[in-house]
């Protein structure tokens, strides 16, 4: 990245090289990397399963079990799609690199910036709740062992993973053992599940900002005492320079956001269903714990689970939103200023912009699902009603 933008997408390129996510570094070593990952992810996600095959079959088992398989299952799959679309993350990187040296104009640099800063903030943001997250989660477990500590009693505290596995091994024997895999998978687990929608967030982010410039060009390259100026000057001043830039940049964007839910967004159809019936499962299990009252460490650890889900289908709506919301306002701002004063063949020029207003500027997730808070909203009802219901 070029030292201008290099700092606002630091922590971003950082993680993702931890990772082995990083599209400009491809060597074996991160293959071998990358390899090494995907199978500590799928290791959990087997010795869970196992637990189905080694005991009797429960309907609170399975709902149980795939309470956390599933999560298990959507960051494994997330994981790969990551690493199967490196040249797509590289080209859209590339892409938010040739935006960013075509600006020249003080303002535009400004508000690139801007929008860069609050990708960075919301990377900082996700990362800290994140592994705040994990630890308040570790803690639980090893609660048992601080308050014999704390509180000692005439016999220790037994031990008990929230997580359901079979290792084939004495889980009392090898507690801190499978406590230190369960607390490396969700390491991993975690900071690829952020750092991949953090990544999505900076392209969405960065998209507005080209929305945005767009509507300054427009503000400034058309105003309102235009008639004042003299019909062959008047077209000279608007022909050639602002108008074509506005259109240019917004062609851009357009782009941007066609290349990203081609190649990156309709992959992720299945991480939708995987991701919903997760939220189901897990909000199954808070609801009947909450109803019987017999474990709060449980209670605890499952609200944290259904907050995660909500917070993270919220924040890949939201995204999609702000394109929408950006679209709409470079829309209004092209019809509000005077443009019917311009030439007809400067007017020509913002056709483009025009007909691309009179439909909004959408994220949509295999021609399916439209990113937006609506579809949010209702996807969180529903879930909600058939839960009470159930």
């Amino acid at each position: 990245m070029h030292a201008s933008e290099e700092p606002y997408y630091k922590i971003n390129r950082i993680i993702l090289k931890i990772l082995g996510l990083w599209p400009y570094q491809q060597s074996r070593l991160v293959r071998m990397q990358n390899v090494l990952l995907i199978v500590i992810l799928t290791s959990f996600i087997i010795v869970q399963l196992l637990v189905l095959v080694t005991t009797q079959y429960n309907t609170n088992i399975l709902f149980r079990v795939l309470s956390f398989t599933l999560p298990s299952i959507f960051v494994t799959i997330k994981y790969c799609l990551f690493v199967v679309q490196t040249n797509s993350v590289k080209h859209l990187l590339d892409k938010i690199h040739e935006d960013w040296n075509s600006l020249r104009d003080k303002m535009e640099i400004e508000i690139i910036k801007k929008y860069a800063c609050q990708g960075r903030f919301f990377t900082i943001t996700m990362m800290s709740f994140c592994y705040f997250g994990i630890t308040i989660c570790g803690m639980f477990q090893l609660l048992p062992i601080i308050l014999d500590i704390v509180s000692p009693l005439n016999e220790s505290r037994p031990n008990q993973l929230v997580v359901r596995t079979q290792y084939f091994v004495n889980e009392k024997k090898y507690f801190y053992t499978i406590l230190t895999h369960e607390i490396i998978v969700g390491c991993v687990g975690a900071t690829a599940m952020c750092i991949t929608i953090a990544t999505l967030v900076m392209y969405t982010h960065h998209i507005c900002a080209l929305l945005k410039i767009a509507s300054h060009r427009i503000e400034n390259a058309i105003k309102k005492n235009t008639l004042a100026v003299p019909g062959p000057r008047r077209d000279s001043l608007f022909y050639q320079r602002k108008i074509v830039h506005a259109v240019i940049i917004h062609q851009r964007a357009i782009k941007f956001i066609e290349y990203l839910m081609s190649k990156i967004i309709t992959s992720y159809t299945v991480l939708i269903i995987v991701g919903v019936s997760s939220l189901s499962f897990s909000l199954f299990q808070f609801l009947q714990l909450v109803t019987l009252m017999d474990n709060t460490s449980e209670i605890f650890i499952f609200a944290i689970l259904v907050i995660t889900h909500l917070g993270y289908m919220f924040i890949a709506n939201y995204g999609g939103q702000e394109i929408t919301e950006h679209g709409i306002e470079l829309f209004k701002t092209t019809y509000n200023v005077p443009w019917y004063t311009l030439p007809l063949r400067t007017q020509k020029l913002l056709l483009f912009i025009m007909q691309k207003g009179t439909r909004n500027i959408t994220l949509t997730c295999g021609g399916l699902f439209v990113a937006s808070l609506e579809c949010f909203a209702s996807v969180k009802y529903k879930l909600l009603a058939q839960r009470i219901e159930f």
